[in-house]
């Protein structure tokens, strides 16, 4: 009888010791902060990236040429999602039109403008070979900096229509419309420049990497 009441309280007691004991759950590891969730320094993938440029005539032989530019180097720097640093380096000599508003027959080809766009009469380019525009502050959408072209920096703004993840990889859109005559961009002759509207628009796609 003593036996059986001794195992009765020595089960009892592992029954309740077990009931005691207090499992600790070890808690998930959160998860990895985006670059639009915190700050990041990111490196532009030049080749993911594109600015398309394009300019009008005014006058009675209104049109209007458009096209791609490179960039060539370039870093975002986010903080929140929004960008609050960085540079684009953009490659002049790579400027190429993609429309079609020529008139090949009287000898107005693509290669007669990019021969224009690259002399002393616009930007210049054998002496000017790349551009720049340098991030100062950021309010919103809008992104100041300073813009460079022809070696005349002027404060300029972006407007970003749209920044969105892609992977780990941030894709920002946005423009900036600039007045050529600022940076000197112009023909010495004024009859001949009258006939060229002075903004130009930049619509930049950068894709920019970790």
């Amino acid at each position: 009888m003593k036996k059986n009441l001794l195992i009765a309280f020595v089960a009892a007691s592992v029954i309740f010791a077990s009931c005691g004991e207090t499992k600790t759950e070890t808690p998930a590891p959160a998860a990895p902060l985006t670059a639009l969730q915190g700050d990041a320094k990111l490196t532009v993938d030049a080749a993911a990236s594109n600015v398309i440029w394009s300019g009008n005539m005014t006058g009675t032989k209104s049109y209007a040429h458009s096209g791609n530019i490179n960039i060539s180097a370039g870093t975002i720097e986010l903080k929140e999602g929004k960008v609050v640093g960085g540079s684009l380096t953009i490659d002049m000599n790579s400027i190429k039109p993609t429309d079609a508003n020529y008139t090949t027959e009287q000898g107005h080809t693509a290669a007669d403008l990019i021969g224009h766009l690259s002399s002393p009469d616009f930007f210049d380019i054998a002496n000017n070979p790349t551009a720049t525009f340098a991030v100062t502050s950021a309010n919103g959408n809008s992104i100041s900096g300073n813009l460079t072209i022809r070696g005349k920096s002027n404060p300029e703004t972006v407007e970003v229509s749209s920044i969105a993840l892609e992977g780990d990889n941030v894709r920002l859109k946005g423009k900036l419309t600039f007045d050529r005559q600022k940076y000197g961009v112009a023909f010495a002759m004024p009859v001949k420049d009258l006939i060229l509207a002075d903004d130009i628009n930049l619509e930049f796609d950068v894709l920019a990497k970790k």
